[in-house]
């Protein structure tokens, strides 16, 4: 029983054991595997960005209104509590 024990902790030790570090490669050869890379990548074309970047303004424009609504009502809570409201 004690030497399944030990078997077992010396299994659970070598697997904590981190990998060899992967070689280092030079400038030259790093960059070319960035361009390799940056070809795989599916670009939007300008029409998805230009919708994009309107649906966010939007969405900006909705949640500004939003919290000056909810600031508003806030105040008005507030000067109603301490009896500012004139």
């Amino acid at each position: 029983m004690a030497d399944q024990k030990k078997k077992k902790a010396a299994d659970s030790t070598s697997k904590d054991v981190p990998a060899a570090p992967v070689k280092r490669t030079g400038p030259i050869q790093f960059f070319q595997e960035v361009r390799r890379e940056t070809s795989k990548v599916t670009w939007p074309s300008f029409r998805e960005t230009w919708l994009t970047t309107v649906m966010v303004f939007i969405m900006v424009g909705m949640t500004m209104v939003f919290f000056f609504g909810v600031d508003y009502v806030l105040a008005m809570g507030e000067r109603l509590l301490i009896g500012a409201a004139g």
